[in-house]
C-alpha cells in the first residue's frame, strides 16, 4: 500500500468519525449520519437499579409462604384525618414481579379472596420494603372495609398479610362533645312510665341503660306530626318510624340532661319488613328466640347495618337528641339460641359473624363520638358446657374468638359487658356458697370477678394503649321473693364489690320496677313492686354512693355475717 492510499484512509475514517461527533452533538440521524447513542443519567441508572434489586428481593418464597409472610402492624386515620395509613412488617423482601407492593380494599363481609377472575384495582401502592408504609386517600365506606397488601407474583396478585381494618375510627370525630365522667358506679335499668318524675330522680341514678329493638326504630309511620325518617346512605335511601325515634330523641335529651350516662342496648329482633337483617343461618321465626343474629354474610345485610349504625351514633353523638355514651351490642352472646339466635353449634363461625357486626357497629360509634364505648354481653355460664355447644357456647370460648378476630384484623378498644347473676337466678344469698375463682371456673359471679379479669389483664387483651378493657356489668338483680331486706342487703353487698374493683367500670341493676313476667318466674328484682310501691331497697340504693351510705347500709353485715365491710370484700378477691 502507497503513502496516499495511507493518507486517503486517515482522511476518510477523520471524515466519519467527524461526522459521528456532529450527529450526537446536534441530533441528527438518517441516511449517511451515525445513531445518536444512548446515555442515562447516574439518578436514572440508580433508579433502576434499585428498583431491580426490590423486584429480585432478597428472599425467594412460594404463593404460599407470600400469603402470610408481612404482618401489618397499623392502619389507622392520620393527622389531617384524609389520610389513612397501613404499616407493612416483613423479616426479609421477597421476590416478586416487580418492586412494588399494592393494596386492596375489600367489603367486611368478603372472604378476600385473590383467585379466579380477579379484577379489582389496587387502591395505593409502595415500593417493597422490609418495613412498608402505603398511604391512601380516605373515601366513604373506607371504615367499614378491610385491607389487604399483595405482590404480583408471575402475573397475578398474592396477598402478603392477613387483612386489616382501620383501627382508630375516633379521629372523625370533631371532638365538639365532652362530658365529666360519672361520680359513682350505681345505675339502673329504668322504668319509661317513671320517666321525669320524683319515683327516678329521688333515687339519683348515674348510668341509665334502654333497649333499642332495631324493629321499634326502622320503617315508615303515619303520625303526621311525626313523619317518617329518611337517611341517605351510600346512594340508598333508609327509613326510620319518626314517632319511636322521637321518644328516644326525648329519652336521651332528658337522660343526658339530668347528668345521666346513657347506655343503649341494639337488639335484632324478627322483622317481617327487614329480612335483609338477620343472618342466613338466623332466619327461622319459628326457633323461638327473642332475638337473631346480625346478617354480616353478605352486601345487603352489613350495608343495612351500616346506616343503621352510622344513623343511631350521629344522632345520639350529644349534639341535638343527647348523648349515648355507651353502646352494647346484642344480649348474652353466648346464649345463641334464644339471645342471639344463630342455626350452628360452630363457635368460630358464630364468633366470626358476630365480631364482623361489632366492628361496624364500633367503628360507626367512635367516628361520631370519639369517647364512646362499644361493648359485647356474655352471662355467667363462662366454662360450664363441657365441650358441648348444643345448648350454648361458653362465655370464656367466645369472649377467646372475638379478642383472637379483633387483634387479627387490627386491635380495637371493645368492652365487655357481663351479667353475674347467681346461680340459680333465684338464689339471693350468694356469698354463702364457695366459688371456683381460677380462669376456668364454670360460673361467673360477684365472688368470682377476677375469673374474668385474669384474662382481660393479659397481654394480648389489652386495649391498643395498653389499658385493661372496659368491663360494665350491664345487668344484674335480686329478687325480693325471700325478704326486701335481703334483696337489700344483697345489693349493697354487690355495689360495695364493684366500687372495690378497678377493671369494673359500672354496675347497673335490673330493674327500677318489678316485670311481671319475671314475678312469675319468682323474680321480682325491682325497687318499685309491681303497684309502684317502693320497697326495703329504695334507701339503699339512693345513699349507697353517698355520705349517706353507712347509716343506709349497716344491716348488711348482720345478714352477711361479717364483723367489717373489709371482711366481707376479702371473700370475693
Amino acid at each position: 500500500m502507497n503513502t496516499e492510499s495511507i493518507k486517503t484512509i486517515n482522511y476518510s475514517l477523520f471524515i466519519q468519525l467527524l461526522l459521528l461527533v456532529l450527529g450526537v452533538s446536534f441530533g441528527l440521524s438518517g441516511c449517511g449520519r451515525a445513531e445518536p447513542a444512548v446515555s442515562q443519567t447516574p439518578v436514572q441508572e440508580n433508579k433502576e437499579n434499585t428498583e431491580e434489586k426490590l423486584k429480585e428481593g432478597t428472599i425467594v418464597l412460594n404463593e404460599e409462604q407470600i400469603s402470610s409472610y408481612g404482618s401489618i402492624t397499623e392502619c389507622i386515620f392520620q393527622e389531617d384525618k384524609e389520610t389513612v395509613a397501613l404499616s407493612l412488617s416483613m423479616s426479609e423482601i421477597p421476590r416478586s414481579d416487580d418492586h412494588l407492593i399494592y393494596l386492596f380494599a375489600f367489603d367486611i363481609y368478603e372472604t378476600c379472596d385473590f383467585t379466579g377472575e380477579f379484577d379489582r384495582e389496587p387502591i395505593a401502592s409502595a415500593k417493597k420494603d422490609r418495613n412498608a408504609k402505603l398511604q391512601w386517600k380516605y373515601e366513604n365506606r373506607q371504615l367499614f372495609q378491610q385491607f389487604v397488601p399483595a405482590l404480583l407474583f408471575d402475573g397475578r396478585y398474592i396477598p402478603l398479610a392477613a387483612a386489616s381494618c382501620i383501627t382508630n375510627p375516633e379521629m372523625l370525630a370533631d371532638g365538639s362533645v365532652s362530658v365529666e365522667p360519672p361520680k359513682s358506679k350505681k345505675g339502673l335499668l329504668l322504668d319509661p312510665q317513671m320517666l321525669q318524675t320524683p319515683m327516678l330522680t329521688d333515687l339519683d341514678v348515674k348510668y341509665a341503660i334502654y333497649n333499642i329493638p332495631l324493629s321499634h326504630i326502622l320503617g315508615e309511620t303515619t303520625h303526621e306530626a311525626l313523619p317518617t325518617i329518611t337517611y341517605e346512605y351510600e346512594g340508598r335511601t333508609y327509613k326510620f318510624n319518626g314517632a319511636s325515634i322521637n321518644g328516644y330523641d326525648n329519652l336521651f335529651s332528658y337522660l343526658t340532661e339530668s347528668g345521666m350516662n346513657s347506655t343503649a342496648i341494639i337488639l335484632n329482633d324478627w322483622n317481617d319488613d327487614c329480612p335483609e337483617l338477620i343472618h342466613p343461618l338466623s332466619r327461622d321465626k319459628e326457633a323461638g328466640a327473642y332475638y337473631y343474629a346480625f346478617n354480616t354474610a353478605d352486601e345487603e345485610g352489613c350495608r343495612y347495618l351500616e346506616a343503621i349504625a352510622s344513623f343511631l351514633a350521629e344522632r345520639y353523638s350529644g349534639k341535638e337528641h343527647g348523648l349515648v355514651s355507651n353502646w352494647v351490642i346484642a344480649n348474652e352472646i353466648n346464649q345463641y339460641k334464644i339471645w342471639n339466635y344463630m342455626n350452628t353449634d360452630d363457635p368460630d363461625l358464630y364468633a366470626a359473624e358476630f365480631e364482623k357486626a361489632m366492628r361496624i357497629f364500633y367503628n360507626a360509634a367512635k367516628s361520631s363520638y370519639a369517647d364512646a364505648n362499644v361493648y359485647f354481653s356474655i352471662d355467667h355460664d363462662w366454662n360450664n358446657n363441657n365441650g358441648d355447644n348444643k345448648d350454648h357456647f361458653n362465655a370464656k370460648d367466645i369472649l377467646e374468638k372475638i379478642n383472637d378476630l379483633a387483634q387479627l384484623k387490627g386491635n380495637y378498644d371493645w368492652g365487655l359487658a357481663i351479667h353475674p347473676y347467681p346461680n340459680p337466678l333465684t338464689r339471693v344469698n350468694y356469698w354463702t356458697e364457695t366459688y371456683d375463682k381460677t380462669v376456668n371456673a364454670p360460673i361467673l359471679t360477684l365472688m368470682n370477678l377476677s375469673t374474668v379479669t385474669d384474662v382481660l389483664k393479659r397481654d394480648e387483651y389489652l386495649e391498643r394503649n395498653g389499658d385493661v378493657r372496659s368491663i360494665m356489668v350491664t345487668e344484674l338483680g335480686f329478687t325480693s321473693a325471700s325478704g326486701e331486706k335481703l334483696q337489700a342487703a344483697a345489693f349493697a353487698y354487690c355495689y360495695y364489690i364493684i366500687e372495690a374493683n378497678p377493671y369494673v367500670d359500672a354496675f347497673i341493676m335490673n330493674r327500677q320496677t318489678d316485670a311481671l313476667e319475671e314475678v312469675k318466674q319468682g323474680l321480682s328484682f325491682g325497687i318499685y313492686g309491681l303497684d309502684q310501691t317502693p320497697k326495703y331497697i329504695f334507701d339503699t340504693f339512693k345513699y349507697i354512693d353517698t355520705d349517706e351510705a353507712e347509716e343506709h347500709t349497716e344491716f348488711m353485715l348482720n345478714i352477711l355475717g361479717a364483723e367489717s365491710l373489709e371482711e366481707a370484700l376479702s371473700w370475693a378477691q
